[in-house]
């Protein structure tokens, strides 16, 4: 059996100082930290980016552009939305590392599905 530890709601305002400080209990264990990030300006809390964007044992999973319910959204506006928070990731890891981990997941908020969310997932190759 694999346990996912997975923090949620990972954003712009989230303390990078605190973050790598939980993170390195995870360096340490050898184990994978899942994160579902929120996308929208969190390239301006530098730190924080850059340490996602390059910590060993830690996995950027999406939660949205914004924290808010998939749900209840049309397909093509969930296709919009996480496609503009994969290329904000992608644009702005090369940008700072020139390199990039890829999103494979999307959390959604509230862990709510709906039929635009599994749209957009087959379409972006999200599970």
């Amino acid at each position: 059996m694999k346990i996912i530890w997975r923090d949620d709601d990972c954003n712009v305002y989230t303390d990078a100082f605190k973050f790598k400080e939980l993170h390195e209990r995870f360096i340490r264990k050898r184990q994978t930290h899942t994160v579902a990030v929120i996308m929208k300006d969190l390239w301006e809390n530098h730190a924080l980016f850059y340490y996602l964007a390059t910590a060993p044992y830690l996995e950027i999973g999406l939660h949205g552009w914004e924290h808010k319910d998939y749900s209840e959204m049309y397909d093509y506006e969930c296709i919009e939305d996480l496609r503009k928070s994969i290329e904000y990731w992608e644009e702005n890891s090369r940008r700072m590392t020139g390199k990039c981990k890829k999103i494979k997941t999307f959390f959604a908020p509230w862990n709510k599905e709906g039929k635009g969310i599994k749209q957009a997932c087959s379409v972006l190759g999200l599970e």
